[in-house]
């Protein structure tokens, strides 16, 4: 399971990191951005839900040796569409990870997942479902 866990995720994962308000993170090598999906871990300081999530991010990445790019929404401009999507937030390609619609305003806020925060495995499980 873990070699096949391994494969899954180092042929998926990889970042692209946005602008100069994106902090790019990664647990080890980069991998090829042409046809790995592009990471982005949206999030402003405040929100009580951020630190946890980055860290589970981060150690669902570490072992896929992937990277993702944390872009700070206060540094975005005012109306980059992004800003809408509640902090903190994983986006694959543009989209959310959990099926969350694009926002139809740039407003920001504090987001709340139904059900609890998602955990690592929950990470891993969702990001193994991801095809380039």
């Amino acid at each position: 399971m873990s070699t096949i866990r391994n494969f899954i995720f180092g042929t998926l994962l990889a970042v692209v990191a946005s602008g100069c308000a994106s902090t790019q993170y990664s647990t080890g090598q980069t991998m090829d951005t042409n046809t790995n999906p592009s990471i982005e871990f949206l999030y402003f300081d405040g929100c009580p839900n951020t630190p946890q999530l980055r860290e589970y991010l981060e150690a669902a990445l570490e072992q896929s040796n992937g990277s993702f790019a944390a872009i700070d929404l206060t540094k975005l401009d005012e109306t980059d569409i992004r800003r809408g999507y509640g902090s903190p937030t994983i986006l694959i390609n543009g989209r959310d990870l959990f099926d969350m619609p694009e926002p139809t305003s740039p407003n920001m806020s504090c987001r709340i997942y139904p059900g609890g925060l998602p955990d690592t495995n929950t990470l891993i499980a969702k990001l193994s479902e991801i095809t380039p």
